[in-house]
């Protein structure tokens, strides 16, 4: 039995961008590449559409500092199947009408209240849900003054918190259950349904970790940093065609895996974009000729035009080639430059030839010539990296020496048109583009540079995943660093680098401060120093000119060097399902990321 290996036919482009809160700053695009282990992900999603994941998460921050309707005050944790919702709607005095479709409704779980002016409707015999899935409702009676209705729905189908899972602590402080919430006793109520922890005081510093079921899907994006230690910094990852049997992320970004939006958008065929083919220079050869200048046949009248050698043997023969340049004219006897007066005559694969100027040689004389035949016209024809390609959107030249001197080639009737416009589509199904030899809008396609190329392809369905790492994610990561300073004449502290990392109380790590006097080293108690507010400055109790203080502490590393981005079916280790090198870009506890993952199949 054979077994087929092939890989998922999908394809695509990852694009980022980067925010803050004036708004996006920065975009990249860039191709992506599907692994094989996409394989396995899509036929497990078809095998089981149930299949769920179990997942462990874990939320910071804060309260809500203003009370709900429950005189609680609610602290939101990212995953809500649920939520609890109030529309007024009024459909005027004269209102006849008594079933109606509420687009607000629409995945209703349950009516709470039903309130017509003052009065309050009893459900099931006042006002009825005729269809929960649409937002459908009937009222016995038309309702004629404004209707407030108060309601759950559903706002997550795909994730639900697993009721008991949930750990709370404030300030490092655990937290438990109970059917009234209390602070004095340190207890809360939970809703499972609407993901919130319910405190009865406003609270700051809390963290709940607790576990959740998904739908089983690819669900998750990660950003990772360098592959390897040994990449160059800075400098672009690239994946090919060697890297489809890799099956994880190297260097993934502790804690970066976030949820995938969904339902995710799709869309019928995809635009390809190649960022930057190079410019190919036109294939040629250089020769030289010696030419006699002799008379034109009658024995005294000199002969100007002359034949030059044009034939060249690439492999299949010798053929006949056009003049692409000359490069130089000398007249050897005379010793003198002459190539500024002469002129090319004819310039065919059956026959190159020159004119000289009478004034520049004499009968008798040697000219020396140097000069380049074109071997082809390969120069103009490229090839995209996506095909059948059914439209031409844009082509661009961006120029060698000055990338904002960018020069857009005409297009006609969107490159479908043959030997029409500066370049036009030669082999849809193969992906050839080819040029004019003399374009009007661009440069000549040889001009060093690259070309940009924004096309269509016939491609299949494509699906847009769309991917939020918002400010604080990846969260900072704590680094060990080591400061060494030798006291200067009346100094009592020491300046670090960068803050002293806390603990989750908020209390300080505690650093390691050695301080070397005359010889003699004393690694300090944490009685004999003291760490300021900030936690950038350490004093010891006494230090002396000329001691050397070695403090050795953690700090918190707010900023992270994205290098990657791959998607996978969970959150912690699963199967990876495609991966691409981004940026290099720097992210900052500031700075918000947003990747779509167009994927085609």
């Amino acid at each position: 039995m054979t077994q087929d290996k092939a890989i998922l036919k999908a394809k695509g482009h990852v694009k980022l961008e980067l925010y803050n809160d004036k708004g996006v700053f920065y975009k990249k695009e860039k191709k992506n590449l599907v692994v094989q282990s996409a394989n396995e992900v899509v036929a497990n999603m078809m095998a089981d559409p149930a299949k769920q994941l179990r997942v462990k998460q874990s939320d910071k921050g804060a309260s809500a500092v203003s009370a709900n309707s429950r005189a609680l005050y609610p602290f939101a944790l990212s995953v809500q199947h649920e939520e609890i919702v109030q529309v007024d709607m009024d459909w005027g005095s004269t209102n006849a009408q008594t079933e109606f479709q509420l687009d607000s409704l629409k995945d209703l779980v349950s009516l709470s209240s039903v309130k017509v002016g003052e009065t309050e409707l009893v459900i099931d015999e006042h006002v009825f849900v005729t269809d929960e899935v649409l937002g459908k409702v009937k009222f016995a009676t038309a309702p004629t003054e404004k209707v407030v209705f108060k309601f759950r729905k559903i706002k997550n189908p795909y994730m639900k918190v697993i009721s008991g899972t949930e750990k709370v602590t404030v300030a490092g402080v655990e937290w438990q259950r109970a059917s009234v919430a209390n602070h004095e006793a340190r207890k809360y109520q939970v809703d499972y349904l609407t993901g919130e922890i319910l405190f009865q005081t406003p609270v700051t510093n809390v963290k709940v970790d607790y576990d959740y079921n998904m739908r089983y899907c690819l669900g998750f994006m990660a950003l990772g940093g360098k592959p390897t230690a040994n990449h160059p910094n800075y400098q672009p990852v690239e994946y090919g065609n060697s890297n489809r049997l890799d099956t994880f992320m190297r260097n993934e970004l502790s804690g970066s895996r976030m949820p995938v939006y969904y339902p995710a958008t799709i869309s019928n065929g995809a635009t390809e974009i190649e960022p930057a083919i190079p410019t190919q220079p036109i294939a040629n050869v250089s020769k030289t000729n010696t030419i006699a200048i002799t008379d034109n046949g009658d024995g005294s009248t000199k002969k100007l035009v002359y034949n030059l050698q044009n034939l060249h043997d690439s492999g299949s023969g010798l053929t006949g080639r056009t003049l692409l340049e000359i490069i130089s004219v000398r007249n050897v006897t005379a010793n003198t430059d002459i190539k500024a007066n002469v002129s090319v005559v004819t310039n065919e694969t059956s026959g190159v030839s020159i004119r000289f100027a009478d004034s520049d040689i004499t009968i008798g004389h040697t000219v020396q010539i140097e000069y380049r035949l074109k071997l082809d016209n390969r120069h103009l024809i490229y090839q995209l990296g996506q095909a059948p390609v059914v439209k031409l959107v844009a082509v661009r030249h961006i120029d060698a020496i000055d990338n904002t001197n960018v020069r857009e080639y005409n297009i006609v009737q969107d490159g479908l048109r043959p030997s029409q416009g500066d370049v036009w589509v030669s082999n849809p199904n193969t992906g050839h583009i080819t040029f004019s030899s003399e374009p009007t809008g661009g440069p000549k396609v040889h001009t060093p540079g690259q070309i940009q190329v924004e096309y269509m392809v016939n491609s299949g369905t494509t699906v847009k995943f769309i991917a939020d790492f918002p400010k604080g994610t990846p969260a900072p990561s704590i680094e060990k660093t080591k400061k060494v300073v030798t006291v200067g004449a009346g100094q009592t502290s020491i300046i670090l680098d960068a803050a002293i990392a806390k603990e989750e109380n908020g209390a300080f790590v505690a650093p390691e401060v050695i301080v070397n006097h005359s010889g003699t080293t004393k690694t300090l108690e944490s009685n004999e120093y003291t760490i300021s507010l900030d936690g950038k400055t350490i004093t010891p109790n006494s230090i002396s000119t000329g001691d050397i203080v070695t403090i050795n502490h953690s700090y918190e590393k707010t900023t992270h060097d994205v290098y990657q981005v791959a998607m996978f079916d969970e959150k912690v280790d699963g199967k990876m399902f495609n991966i691409s090198g981004i940026g290099p870009v720097t992210k900052d506890k500031n700075t918000g990321m947003r990747i779509t993952w167009s994927v085609t199949f």
